[in-house]
């Protein structure tokens, strides 16, 4: 695993012949369009009668539609040899001119906007937005893409529309039945009737939190006459009819879709657009707190105050200035290094007896305190690479040889002398191994792509994708098959990129436990990166601490999460620009954060030509 926005490493969909939807299609199921609707679904009970709402929210226009799309497949767990990895810097070599610094109306030159869309809710971001619009309730974490990117430029299988219309009726249904909680969300008792102004106050107020807008009167209309008619297949039963008009909310394309299609600044040039507030509110709200906006952030857009450089200015302050800013700013990290995937770690227990089904949340769990701690509290992202803190519960106590009382809560510790910083921290070692063994390779193919932004090209298509078996002088290192492996000289020109950084971590097994020893024999973790020796794991993260790369490549992978896509060309100035503000700033995240936000190229965006109004 341990995929994260490199251009090359994305959780990019691969089926031939096959893309996402084109946003005039998308724009036309915004407004009206439904696509092979799936029924509704409910308790046995009112089953029959249900797939006759299903007819009317399929003729409403509610339901979410299919880009029938395939996932991407998953990185291999094979040996260090099969990795995919050119290298080189993954953005642009180029680019001049600067980004102009608005006035909160058009700018004064055009900026370099890249495209825009519709952007897919990741898991993460519907989870909290259901939680937003509803309350506490057991809401999934659905998404057919994990990183945001991947949701920008995928589509959307079947399975994946059948499996949030049963999510929808599944929350909808433990609020509307139980009568304390349906109070205490919609605050009134509806009475079934077409014109009901307790369904229609609903709807609109749980629509422009799950919509992220206001309603048009005929969207409004459309919803309430919705609940009155599921209510009349129901036996009268207003509740009911309610609970599914909510639902509906919940499945339909301008909720599961973050919407930035803009309005064009200029009729000369409908393919440039600037974001209109709502969608601007929408974008910044994603970016710092991972969730929809709140209702304080919607009165902001509603009354124009984020097209004022004061309003805006004054908007994000308060944004970062919540505790919620930790959210957004920890899941830039898990869309880079794919944390998600510590949720479902897999090891060989006979191999590895250390690993157990909750060691991979609570390594994930341990990254995320280590990220707030460094990059929030400290406010330095140097200092990811270098601390010597940590945190740890019981399992990872007895990982690391950390001595004392633990449970299963987590509490700040000194990690061991032979850790120190992300390198070195058990999920992200974990991450980026095999199932039984480590794989300095994966490991230096991470470093380099998602780290510093480069690109390995994969190897060529005659290569034999195994590391050779040790010869019969006896058991040999992973260090000493790899320079066998890599004696050919169609290997070496990739493995020498990857493998003198990857191997500097040997001395952590594939869980990510401390060893001394490969096949018996002693370990070396020495190398060089890009001609800088180090001689170990914790020399190589403070070589990465003040590593020029790093920064830029985490100003870029910033900067492609807020947008939702891999940078153009023309953008490259916006980027060194915004690099200037992190690095002035003594490397503070929230300060690269508060600037992009700030700027032209995050309110205005292109189309492509097909896609122009």
């Amino acid at each position: 695993m341990g995929s994260g926005l490199a251009e090359s490493d994305i959780d990019r969909p691969s089926s031939p012949g096959m893309s996402p939807p084109g946003m005039n299609v998308l724009r036309a199921l915004l407004e009206s369009a439904c696509v092979d609707a799936p029924a509704v679904r409910g308790s046995s009970a009112h089953a029959p009668t249900l797939r006759g709402a299903a007819a009317i929210l399929c003729a409403a226009g509610l339901m979410a539609t299919s880009a029938c799309y395939e996932g991407a497949a998953a990185h291999d767990d094979d040996d260090d040899a099969t990795s995919s990895t050119s290298v080189g810097d993954s953005g642009d070599d180029g680019g001049s001119g600067g980004s102009s610094t608005g006035d909160g109306g058009e700018p004064a030159a055009k900026p370099s906007s890249g495209p825009t869309g519709l952007r897919l809710l990741t898991p993460s971001q519907y989870q909290n937005s259901v939680l937003d619009v509803l309350g506490d309730v057991a809401a999934p974490a659905l998404g057919q893409w994990r990183s945001s990117i991947a949701a920008a430029q995928g589509g959307l299988s079947s399975a994946s529309v059948e499996n949030y219309e049963e999510a929808s009726i599944a929350v909808t249904e433990a609020i509307f039945g139980d009568e304390e909680v349906r109070f205490k969300l919609t605050g009134c008792t509806p009475d079934a009737t077409p014109d009901d102004p307790c369904a229609a106050q609903v709807v609109a107020d749980l629509g422009r939190r799950a919509w992220r807008r206001p309603l048009t009167a005929d969207e409004l209309a459309r919803y309430t006459e919705l609940a009155a008619d599921v209510a009349g297949l129901l036996g009268g039963d207003a509740w009911r009819g309610l609970q599914h008009a909510v639902a509906g909310l919940l499945q339909s394309p301008n909720f599961l879709y973050r919407v930035e299609v803009g309005t064009p600044v200029d009729a000369a040039d409908p393919t440039y657009v600037r974001l209109d507030s709502y969608e601007l509110a929408s974008r910044l709200s994603y970016l710092v707190w991972n969730t929809t906006p709140d209702p304080a952030l919607l009165e902001a857009a509603e009354r124009g105050d984020l097209d004022d450089p004061a309003g805006l200015t004054a908007e994000i302050e308060r944004l970062l200035a919540s505790p919620r800013a930790r959210a957004g700013v920890v899941q830039l990290f898990v869309d880079m290094f794919d944390l998600d995937a510590l949720y479902s770690l897999q090891k060989n227990q006979e191999l590895l007896p250390a690993f157990t089904p909750t060691i991979g949340p609570a390594m994930r769990a341990e990254i995320e305190r280590v990220i707030d701690d460094t990059v929030l509290v400290q406010r330095d992202v140097r200092r990811l690479f270098d601390t010597r803190g940590g945190f740890v519960d019981a399992e990872l106590a007895a990982l690391y040889g950390i001595e004392g009382e633990f449970d299963d809560s987590f509490a700040p510790v000194t990690l061991p002398e032979t850790r120190g910083g992300l390198l070195t921290l058990a999920g992200f070692l974990a991450i980026n191994s095999g199932e039984a063994s480590t794989s300095p390779t994966r490991r230096g193919l991470t470093i380099r792509e998602v780290l510093m932004c480069q690109l390995v090209p994969p190897p060529p298509p005659d290569v034999v994708p195994e590391l050779p078996e040790p010869g019969e002088g006896g058991p040999m290192t992973k260090r000493e098959l790899l320079e066998q492996h890599a004696s050919d000289p169609s290997c070496a020109s990739c493995h020498v990129f990857t493998d003198p950084i990857g191997l500097a971590l040997e001395h952590y097994d594939a869980l990510g436990g401390y060893r001394a020893t490969d096949q018996g024999l002693p370990i070396d973790p020495s190398g060089e990166l890009d001609g800088t020796p180090f001689a170990d794991a914790l020399e190589l993260g403070t070589i990465f601490a003040e590593e020029p790369a790093v920064a830029d490549c985490l100003v870029r992978n910033l900067y492609r999460y807020a947008t939702g896509h891999i940078e153009q060309v023309e953008e490259t100035a916006a980027i060194l620009e915004l690099r200037g503000e992190f690095v002035d700033s003594g490397y503070d995240l929230t300060a690269a954060v508060e600037a992009l936000a700030r700027s032209e190229e995050f309110r205005f965006a292109t189309l492509a030509p097909e896609d122009a109004p």
